[in-house]
């Protein structure tokens, strides 16, 4: 009997040894570890056949661009690293359901982003280019009386520059996807995007030589105008934020200032008379068709030509806009709520001729195209169906003169304002015209060329097609 108790005794030892609360524990923790290497491993092997496999897209409706193209190899490419440097852009640029993915960032970015007072900044705030002291032009009294006139003197905006040896918008428009019409610094305040303007003085007064030299090579039988638009932020920046950009009728100002035989349209004063209206995009880096209209008409009675009101005109509105600003912010603000896009259709007649950018390809389009199959995103597009082609109008209005349009995306708006204006109508977009600009504005016997861009433009890195323009 005592011999079985034994027994019994050393085998609870044994089962007792075997189920050690410890060794379980340590058990199951390292069946946890295995499965977490398992399920991490699987995340890692079907992420990498995801991006190497899945269809990268080519374009971006919310970016209005082209994304980076697969880079051609070469072994010269290769060892001087062009190749694994434009390779890494190209993967980076085109991961497969990037939409997707930038959506669903967003609504984290929401939380996660700087947010204050219903406030969210993209990007850097820019460093602004001070003015130096020699370029400092004596402002004359027409344009003391355009800037002391407004209730928004621009000198609120600059009044603590910050002091930088290079200007702003080399920093600025690094960023190719719009061709320098947009830097990535967006401010977001509730439901509206504002892009924070650097500023850009010295590469304002080459801008303002370039057009000089237009004048210059055109002659005096040529009206030569400079219509710098400002964006939202000259209207929309609010007050406890001005000190984030530099002044937009400031710069415009100083570029004035050194224009000669060339005549400034005032466009701001034009628009700071509309600011409560829709004259500017929420979501998008564009005015609106308004705002542009409101320019147009200045530009006319500075031109002296006829300009009809807006009851001659068929106003077409559509739902659920969300343009550039969100494309290149990310902002689930901007995405959570769209707007009306509405443009405005000419009721007069007038036939429209496109050309490829090389003069070649013609063929009669409408200047406004349909948007119904066309993704929200690119709405602004309604005009001449974007900027790489040549347009040609003929109007009704027998005045005997010839506009050309040299403009950036901005320039696209005014052309269907101006329909009642002038006899014939150019439109080239300076980046992507081939032809030598004089010869072509000669051959068509030009009398009155537009220049018409925003600040970002006129004071960054897009000016500098306007001098290839003249060489090419």
């Amino acid at each position: 009997m005592q011999a079985q108790d034994n027994e019994i005794y050393e085998m609870t030892d044994i089962d007792i040894e075997l189920h050690n609360p410890e060794d379980e524990a340590r058990r199951r923790e390292f069946r946890l570890q295995e499965i977490n290497v398992i399920a991490i491993s699987s995340v890692l092997v079907i992420s990498t056949l995801f991006m190497v496999f899945g269809k990268r897209p080519t374009i971006s409706e919310e970016e209005k661009r082209e994304l980076t193209k697969r880079p051609s190899f070469s072994v010269e490419s290769y060892l001087d690293g062009t190749f694994t440097s434009q390779f890494s852009k190209f993967f980076n640029d085109t991961v497969p359901m990037r939409s997707t993915f930038k959506h669903i960032i967003a609504i984290f970015r929401g939380h996660l982003g700087i947010d204050f007072d219903e406030v969210e900044i993209h990007g850097q705030i820019p460093v602004q280019e001070q003015k130096p002291a020699e370029t400092i032009p004596v402002p004359t009294e027409a344009t003391t009386e355009k800037l002391t006139d407004s209730a928004e003197a621009p000198s609120e905006t600059t009044e603590s520059p910050v002091e930088t040896t290079v200007p702003a918008t080399e920093t600025a428009t690094e960023d190719p996807n719009l061709d320098g019409e947009l830097a990535n610094n967006i401010l977001i305040v509730k439901d509206r995007g504002i892009p924070l303007y650097g500023g850009g003085f010295a590469i304002g007064e080459q801008y303002a030589n370039t057009l000089n030299q237009y004048k210059e090579k055109l002659g005096d039988d040529v009206n030569v105008y400079s219509l710098v638009a400002p964006t939202s932020g000259s209207f929309y920046l609010p007050e406890k934020f001005k000190d984030m950009a530099a002044s937009e009728p400031d710069n415009i100002a100083h570029i004035n200032s050194f224009l000669k035989g060339v005549t400034p349209v005032d466009a701001y004063s034009a628009l700071l008379a509309h600011k409560d209206e829709d004259i500017y995009s929420r979501t998008d880096h564009h005015w609106a068709p308004l705002g542009a209209f409101y320019a147009a008409e200045e530009f006319a009675k500075t031109a002296g030509v006829p300009f009809a009101p807006l009851r001659n005109y068929n106003m077409i509105s559509k739902n659920g806009y969300v343009g550039t600003l969100y494309g290149f912010s990310g902002s689930s603000k901007l995405k959570d709520n769209p707007e009306v896009f509405t443009y405005y259709e000419p009721k007069g007649r007038y036939t429209c001729t496109y050309y490829d950018t090389n003069m070649t390809n013609e063929r009669e389009k409408p200047l406004l195209i349909n948007l119904d199959n066309l993704d929200p995103a690119s709405w602004y597009l309604v005009f001449m169906g974007g900027d790489e082609r040549i347009t040609h109008i003929t109007t009704e209005c027998m005045n005997h003169r010839t506009l050309c349009i040299i403009k950036d995306s901005y320039g696209n708006a005014l052309v269907p304002a101006l329909t009642s204006s002038f006899e014939e109508i150019w439109v080239v977009d300076m980046r992507y015209f081939k032809p030598n600009i004089i010869s072509f504005m000669k051959e068509h016997e030009v009398t009155d060329v537009l220049f018409a861009m925003n600040t970002f433009s006129a004071t960054g890195s897009n000016s500098k097609h306007l001098q290839t323009l003249l060489k090419q």
